[in-house]
């Protein structure tokens, strides 16, 4: 990790930075190719308002993380991409990048575990390190220590509860109203 930096990118890092090779889950090219089409997507990211961060060395980025807003929760977070090239990957980068967005952060995180084939349990396991819990079966969560954002999320969602329990009892009445029969009597007389 000697000489990486992790930082959040802006799009005007791209015009000096280059990508290493060795990515392969969010790009269909190798080699050069790949590597002008990982640029356009981090910077399609950018321009959507996702935040990217990466661990470069030197002028290259190694490995990076795409942040995007999880709208279920105020100020929750979602990690949408991960990746560390593949001569980089073992030496903690992956870790490292997001252990400090998770500490600059302090939010919620959500996100879902996509591991390549054979790194399913290794890739659980890495989530947990990083304080991640289950949530679903393909969800994971982090929760920031600080239990007053906790408090406010627990009040939160159980006002939202509330009102989703309200407006399935009206779906249900709605469904059964439109599920009656005309009324035959009507009919008849017509």
């Amino acid at each position: 990790m000697a000489g990486i930096e992790i930082r959040r990118l802006s799009e005007r890092d791209l015009e000096r930075l280059t990508f290493a090779n060795g990515y392969s889950r969010w790009v269909s090219a190798s080699g050069e190719k790949g590597k002008v089409e990982l640029k356009e997507l981090i910077l399609q990211r950018l321009k959507d308002g996702y935040e990217v961060w990466a661990a470069i060395d030197g002028n290259e980025v190694v490995g990076f993380v795409i942040v995007g807003t999880w709208y279920l929760m105020p100020g929750g977070k979602t990690i949408e991409a991960v990746e560390v090239a593949k001569p980089y990957r073992g030496k903690g980068i992956g870790f490292n990048l997001l252990n400090k967005i998770l500490k600059e952060d302090g939010e919620i995180f959500v996100l879902s575990a996509s591991p390549e084939a054979g790194y399913e349990k290794a890739l659980e396991e890495f989530y947990k390190r990083l304080e991640f819990v289950p949530l679903t079966e393909d969800y994971m969560i982090r929760f920031p220590p600080d239990a007053g954002k906790i408090e406010r999320w627990i009040r939160y969602l159980a006002r939202l509860n509330e009102i989703y329990a309200a407006l399935l009892k009206e779906l249900r009445e709605a469904r059964r109203r439109l599920e009656k029969p005309e009324d035959t009597k009507q009919l008849k007389t017509e």
